[in-house]
């Protein structure tokens, strides 16, 4: 019968981009990678061929935080879309890079990283508030993604 020795733990891990704090981060999933699957025949039957990468949105959750206000990505999604203006800045001035690095157990050695090019905040889902909780209040952010390099 075979036996984990040493499995990797969910919490080995941190987030890096400019503006982030890797620290508030409380979870991360990784976007979803898939490949289309296009269809021709063959006689009688079908052949299945490779077609186009997608990629599906980097979900983050972060505490806010009780004695300073966190306005970075509300300020980053204004950057995209500015109701006031009427306008945004161009995707090249918006999107950046993120990257997610899973550790060993001693939390120092970097057993995988995804790299994630074209990152921009498509969603903040609302807080919840209650006065009978007494939970760290998290905040859900949608990040959409161009494209993924597992390394």
């Amino acid at each position: 019968m075979a036996q984990v020795a040493n499995p990797r733990k969910q919490f080995n891990w941190s987030i890096s981009s400019p503006g982030v704090n890797a620290f508030l981060c409380q979870k991360v999933t990784i976007p979803d990678f898939e490949i289309d699957v296009v269809e021709h025949g063959d006689y009688n039957f079908d052949v299945k061929t490779g077609g186009r990468h997608k990629y599906g949105s980097l979900m983050i959750e972060k505490i806010a935080t009780a004695v300073t206000s966190d306005t970075y990505i509300w300020t980053w999604m204004q950057e995209i879309q500015d109701v006031f203006i009427g306008g945004g800045v161009l995707p090249t001035l918006y999107k950046r890079t993120m990257q997610i690095d899973q550790f060993d157990l001693s939390g120092i050695l970097v057993l995988n990283s995804w790299v994630c090019y074209g990152c921009w905040p498509s969603k903040i889902n609302g807080v919840e508030f209650n006065r009978l909780g007494s939970e760290n209040t998290l905040e859900s952010i949608e990040i959409q993604v161009d494209q993924v390099e597992h390394l």
